[in-house]
């Protein structure tokens, strides 16, 4: 029991010579304590906030999109190109019964608009509103 008190006082002892060593390591350890916990809570509430705002579209909801797709399966180093279109749309309609709603998105990038004194260029996005189809979901 003496040589836990004497442990503790000498802790003491070494802890006040060295005042500033001893505040600059506590405060560092702070400081980590903190940020951790900032951080931590700053990814859960990305978390929390993605996941209402996926929520807020529905369930079971799915987007596809034109990309790179590879030749041989399995195989990564060769991709091709592939792009949907219209047709895509009408086959999913048809041939997914149980797919609920669709709608196909036109989207370009290749927009630029001129005048006189700028120019500018842009992303236009839309779907035609009498492309929607409902179906019964099964």
């Amino acid at each position: 029991m003496h040589l836990i008190f004497d442990i503790i006082g000498q802790t003491l002892r070494v802890l006040w010579a060295h005042k500033l060593r001893s505040f600059l390591t506590m405060f560092g350890i702070a400081w980590g304590v903190g940020s951790l916990l900032l951080l931590v809570g700053l990814g859960e509430g990305f978390r929390s906030g993605n996941k209402k705002q996926f929520d807020s579209l529905g369930e079971n909801v799915m987007f596809i999109w034109s990309g790179r797709a590879p030749v041989m399966q399995g195989s990564f180093t060769a991709l091709r190109q592939y792009y949907l279109d219209y047709r895509d749309y009408q086959d999913i309609l048809r041939e997914c019964p149980s797919v609920g709603a669709a709608a196909p998105v036109i989207r370009r990038g290749d927009i630029r608009a001129v005048s006189d004194f700028y120019q500018a260029s842009g992303q236009i996005m839309g779907f035609p509103l009498r492309s929607i189809k409902f179906a019964t979901c099964r």
